[in-house]
């Protein structure tokens, strides 16, 4: 996305120290308030090119996140087999339909086949992308350890945020949005 990439040493490293500084907060726990700041949504700040990649989706054509320039992008990993993603799935949707232009809403799976997303979502509608890493080089690329793992990433192709683990509700989600977007 952007020309200036970090060394992938560098990157790996950067998203691995952010994601391990999650082992000691409330990552995942919803703020009482009704405006909440990035931290207090479990986001962690970041400022790494996101690395770039191409891979198939669920709606047809093969998608290359860097084509996303110019447009934010909210980037989430998860799997069917994994409770707490196909829990805030519903959330995702309604955010893209929100920021339809705006943001781009992508749902990485990282362990199913072609068939088996298929037949999990039938015939419904999505607004947001589903893209296949059937064998979890963008993941590897991105640190995943844990799913869902979200990764925020502004217009010029710079993450921003990370948050581990899932959005308590759509309100979280939408936040952690805004967040990007006023960044």
């Amino acid at each position: 996305m952007t020309k200036n990439k970090p060394r992938s040493h560098s990157l790996a490293m950067s998203l691995l120290v952010g994601l391990c500084a999650l082992s000691g907060s409330n990552v995942g726990c919803s703020s009482s308030g009704s405006s909440s700041t990035a931290e207090e949504l479990g986001l962690i700040p970041v400022e790494i090119a996101a690395p770039d990649f191409t891979l198939p989706t669920l709606q047809g054509p093969d998608i290359t996140l860097s084509d996303l320039h110019g447009t934010s992008v909210v980037l989430n990993f998860w799997a069917i087999q994994c409770p707490p993603c196909r829990m805030e799935l519903p959330y995702f949707d309604s955010a893209a339909k929100e920021y339809a232009g705006e943001v781009a809403v992508l749902a990485v799976d990282i362990q199913d086949s072609l068939a088996n997303l298929k037949q999990f979502f039938g015939d419904n509608t999505l607004d947001f992308i589903v893209v296949l890493d059937g064998n979890g080089s963008v993941a590897s690329n991105y640190s995943i350890r844990y799913t869902p793992s979200t990764f925020f990433i502004d217009s010029e192709g710079i993450i921003r945020y990370v948050k581990v683990g899932p959005f308590a509700d759509e309100k979280e989600l939408q936040e952690s949005i805004h967040a990007l977007l006023n960044e």
